[in-house]
């Protein structure tokens, strides 16, 4: 038994690992005055290959259909207060698509109409007090980025809008985002937190800083800043397991069990949170309920990037039980 528990390292290593030749379609929405698009449900499907999906945007409007078949899909976003949006995506060639989508409003509608309720879809007060040059700059660097694909045109219309007006919360923690995905950490966690530092009380700020400090290796800073999100909003599934997955790095599988159970309990689609409650099960030396953890990854995510390290691992525990 010693050394079956040992293997169990196979799997929990690559928990933040992902396949690049793994097809997917990520993106983050934005409603048109520039907030970040939160708890918004996003849809996707394929006619071709019979597939359907849904998932609800993040605090910092973010979703991700991971580990999809190459084919061609149809991504629909539908709520009151905006126009619906459709796209028709092709990842039969590519296998990836990434781009920000900015909602508009539905003018059929009475024109104080306001998107669903939540943390991201409350108006700011800081917001109202934006000069109109400095919210130009910020719909400028939206544009670059979601319609020309030009993040570093982004970053520079997003930067101006700050000079224009330093207390802009928004434009900061646009700008920490684009520099996240820059992979510029240093510049990121600048501009998170001057945006954190704004506006204390809204989340998405301190849950991309947690993110960061996870890919970082930094999971003091990760713990502060993601339970610090999680006080603000503990209802984000994202957040949960980003958290969840701090404590597991840093060893403290117990404390990563409640959030890696959260977040499960939050998002039943969300794959990945099993592998880590697999993990879980087996330092507590539960090879049943590993089992059930790891084959329910590959209910939810049968071709995702973890599938083939979970399948040999799900052969290792049942050949072990049979000795």
């Amino acid at each position: 038994m010693a050394l079956f528990l040992r293997r169990f390292l196979l799997v929990s290593s690559i928990l933040a690992s992902t396949a690049a030749s793994a097809a997917f379609i990520r993106g983050q929405v934005f409603f048109a005055d520039g907030r970040m698009a939160d708890h918004i449900v996003v849809r996707l499907r394929s006619d071709k290959i019979t597939y359907m999906d849904e998932q609800t945007t993040d605090p910092m409007g973010k979703f991700n259909f991971d580990g999809l078949t190459p084919s061609i899909y149809t991504l629909t976003i539908e709520g009151q207060g905006f126009k619906p949006y459709t796209a028709f995506i092709d990842i039969s060639m590519s296998k990836m698509w990434n781009d920000r989508i900015t909602l508009q409003p539905d003018r059929r509608h009475d024109a104080k109409a306001v998107p669903p309720e939540g943390t991201g879809a409350t108006v700011n007060a800081q917001e109202a007090e934006v000069p109109a040059a400095a919210r130009k700059e910020y719909e400028a660097g939206q544009k670059s980025v979601s319609e020309k694909h030009d993040a570093e045109g982004g970053v520079k219309h997003y930067r101006k809008a700050i000079q224009l007006y330093d207390k802009y919360s928004n434009a900061y923690l646009a700008l920490g985002l684009l520099y996240l995905d820059l992979q510029k950490f240093e510049d990121a966690q600048g501009a998170l937190k001057a945006a954190s530092d704004l506006n204390p009380n809204a989340p998405g700020a301190y849950m991309a800083l947690g993110t960061m400090y996870n890919v970082q290796k930094k999971y003091d800073e990760a713990e502060k800043a993601l339970t610090r999100g999680l006080q603000l909003n503990p209802d984000v599934p994202q957040g949960q397991f980003e958290l969840s997955k701090t404590y597991w790095a840093m060893g403290k599988w117990q404390d990563a069990e409640p959030h890696a159970q959260k977040a499960a309990t939050l998002d039943a689609s969300m794959a990945p949170v099993h592998v880590l409650l697999g993990n879980i099960a087996l330092r507590k030396q539960d090879t049943l309920d590993a089992l059930k953890e790891f084959k329910e990854y590959l209910r939810l995510d049968p071709n995702g990037p973890m599938a083939g390290s979970v399948t040999q691992m799900i052969q290792k525990i049942e050949a072990s039980q049979k000795k």
